[in-house]
């Protein structure tokens, strides 16, 4: 069905094409980018690529600027989807999902974030009312648990679908919805599996394993030879 004022048919097939845009847009390595562009730095050198890395090798400016873009990014992606697909709420749920989902596990030069930055941002400035209801859910839990655990992957489960459907009034939303879900939940349980990890390795680490030690000398008698 074509809204009055979309710029194209708001169908599945646009859909899935807004999703893919937004997948794009989120996974852009836009403070690799940057430091690559002006200080010809390759970010990935100093281990990572986000802004706290550009802040280390680049200064303040840059990394402020490529920090407020990759805030801005789902936001952006929020209202071009409702410019784009007449205001049809459950197309921009669709690019707003696929922005998260390329935060999240973006291909290519960048490590992928939480993909909480873009939901909010992209909820705020284009479905404000789901947001809102999200947050209202999800919020407290989130806030109690340090957005860690079983705890904190049910609420996600619960607030994002509910609050979509609620605030979008289209059950539609709920597809996007559940592609935020999965997408959250498995990078939640990704990073809580590299927490756990590293706990395991410091434990095993034996006291002394910064130190480099001498190889182990032999414990058995030497005998001289007799002349």
């Amino acid at each position: 069905m074509e809204l009055v004022g979309a710029l194209v048919p708001v169908n599945p097939a646009s859909g899935a094409v807004a999703f893919a845009g937004g997948y794009v847009i989120g996974a852009l390595p836009v403070a690799w980018l940057m430091v690559r562009r002006w200080r010809g730095i390759d970010l990935r050198d100093s281990g990572g690529t986000g802004s706290i890395d550009a802040l280390r090798v680049a200064g303040p400016l840059l990394a402020f600027v490529s920090g407020l873009i990759e805030l801005l990014k789902g936001g952006a992606v929020g209202i071009a989807a409702e410019l784009i697909g007449g205001h049809s709420d459950w197309f921009t749920a669709a690019a707003i999902a696929g922005c998260v989902l390329g935060d999240a596990f973006p291909v290519g030069f960048r490590r992928g974030g939480r993909g909480l930055v873009p939901l909010v941002s992209g909820l705020l400035f284009a479905l404000p009312l789901a947001g809102l209801l999200c947050a209202l859910i999800a919020l407290p839990v989130a806030a109690f648990t340090r957005m860690r655990g079983s705890f904190y992957d049910a609420a996600v489960v619960v607030a994002v679908p509910l609050g979509l459907m609620i605030g979008t009034f289209d059950w539609r939303s709920l597809a996007p919805g559940a592609a935020i879900v999965v997408t959250l939940v498995a990078r939640s349980r990704l990073r809580r599996a590299a927490r756990e990890k590293r706990s395991r390795a410091a434990l095993d680490a034996p006291p002394n394993a910064t130190i480099v030690d001498l190889a182990p000398t032999s414990t058995k008698p030497t005998t001289k030879r007799r002349l």
